[in-house]
């Protein structure tokens, strides 16, 4: 079981699963990162536990696995809206290097439908992988630890690429389950073919057969998304007074809750906009009932840059949500981040967010979902903000009617209004979307993981 990032944490650790497996055999933890306390809790619940050696790539190998990704995305994703996040972050990039990379791309794309390349470009990742990696070196550390079957949370992560790529090579039974929603269009290249998939949703599935067409002949399961599962179970939800401290809300009188949970700087530089804007607007009474905003800093984010645009605010609590100290993608996901996370659902009255699976998390807690869809920074780009809710894997969202896109800063405001005077109609459409998303809203997903993998196991 290898664990690439944080949200592997969650997954195969927080949601029993990992517990549930060592009845069944003898699991093997594979980190890409001394997380040293983690290891500790593991090794006194019995469970071997290796540092995997760093994926070693040449130039060569990097260069070749960028035309596959050419391919992959031209030939195979073959997503209508792949280029919405493209057109979109091009704005951030200069004249030149968006010229460069658009003519990179569209020299690669035309050599593949020459005759023979794209069969040589994958016999030339073979020869490479061998020559240009540390592939045989890991497969020999792959070989000592005896293990007869991999599952991973993750098969798209470039730091698991050669481990899978040497599990497979070993004969290995090959099991994954797909992590995200997004992860299928949203990802690269997958190159191990697994014995069985789970995903979260029927689109998951259709995406699957598009994209990998040799999945036809594989297993699977659409098994909902463990991780959603601390929703359901009440034991995770802190008491409301103690939730207050942790996320350091004083003097709230009655006052409404806000919860905007952010983006991160590399997507949504402009984003704090509209943190401001909901603060002005509360200021000047336009946003009624005098609510607080609690902001909830992404994962791999940094606050400042949110205080730097706010300021000094009475409305405006912020709270950090796990965050890594080296390394933002590596942090140990504590049962504590989690009730916190899972209690900010619950105690906040209206919940916004950015084109953000959060949507998802808190539809699941029946709270108005509302999300910006408009730029006072950049108004002549807005098109281009409002095309990354209307990529491939959210579109699902959109149609649901749960989320409600404000256009204009004059629409959020209205929106705030309606959702805290008027929640019931925001919160039956809100249903739809864990309809559409997570398919299962019973707390059983985990159960359902177990199930597939007692099934491979037997």
């Amino acid at each position: 079981m290898p664990i690439s990032f944080s949200f592997s944490i969650r997954y195969i650790v927080r949601t029993g699963l990992l517990q549930q497996v060592q009845k069944l055999a003898e699991p093997i933890v594979v980190l890409t990162w001394k997380q040293q306390d983690l290891i500790d809790e593991l090794k006194n619940n019995g469970v071997e536990v290796h540092i995997l050696p760093p994926a070693e790539k040449g130039s060569n190998y990097l260069n070749l696995r960028k035309k596959i990704d050419y391919w992959f995305y031209h030939f195979c994703l073959k997503s209508p809206t792949r280029k919405n996040q493209v057109k979109y972050l091009r704005q951030y990039s200069s004249f030149k290097n968006n010229f460069k990379s658009y003519c990179r791309e569209k020299y690669n794309i035309l050599k593949m439908y020459m005759p023979n390349t794209i069969k040589k470009l994958f016999n030339e990742e073979k020869i490479l992988l061998q020559t240009d990696t540390n592939f045989s070196s890991i497969r020999s550390w792959v070989k000592n630890l005896n293990a007869s079957i991999v599952f991973t949370v993750t098969p798209f992560h470039s730091q698991e690429d050669i481990l899978l790529r040497a599990c497979d090579a070993e004969g290995m039974k090959k099991i994954t389950a797909i992590l995200s929603f997004d992860n299928i269009t949203k990802r690269g290249w997958i190159p191990v073919k697994y014995d069985v998939y789970m995903v979260w949703n029927k689109y998951n599935y259709n995406e699957l057969h598009r994209i990998y067409p040799y999945t036809k002949q594989k297993k699977i399961v659409i098994t909902g998304a463990p991780q959603f599962d601390f929703y359901y179970n009440k034991k995770y939800l802190l008491n409301k007074s103690d939730w207050e401290k942790l996320v350091g809300i004083k003097n709230l009188q009655q006052r409404k809750i806000i919860l905007y949970a952010g983006g991160p700087k590399s997507l949504f530089p402009n984003e704090p906009q509209y943190l401001k804007h909901i603060d002005e607007a509360i200021n000047n009474g336009e946003i009624k009932g005098n609510p607080i905003v609690l902001f909830r800093c992404h994962p791999v984010d940094v606050l400042q840059r949110w205080k730097d645009v706010i300021g000094t605010s009475n409305n405006v609590v912020f709270d950090s949500s796990w965050t890594g100290t080296q390394n933002l993608l590596y942090a140990n996901i504590t049962n504590e981040d989690i009730m916190k996370l899972c209690s900010t659902l619950a105690y906040t009255d209206v919940h916004i967010n950015l084109v953000s699976t959060m949507t998802v998390d808190g539809s699941v807690f029946n709270k108005p979902q509302i999300g910006p869809a408009y730029d006072e920074i950049a108004p002549n780009k807005a098109n281009l903000l409002k095309g990354m809710y209307w990529q491939e894997h959210f579109i699902p969202i959109v149609k649901s009617g749960g989320l409600s896109l404000a256009n204009s800063r004059k629409e959020l405001i209205d929106l705030i209004n309606q959702a805290l005077c008027n929640p019931e109609p925001f919160i039956k459409l809100s249903q739809r979307i864990v309809e559409e998303i997570i398919t299962y809203s019973d707390g059983q997903c985990t159960n359902r993981v177990m199930d597939v993998l007692k099934n491979e196991l037997a």
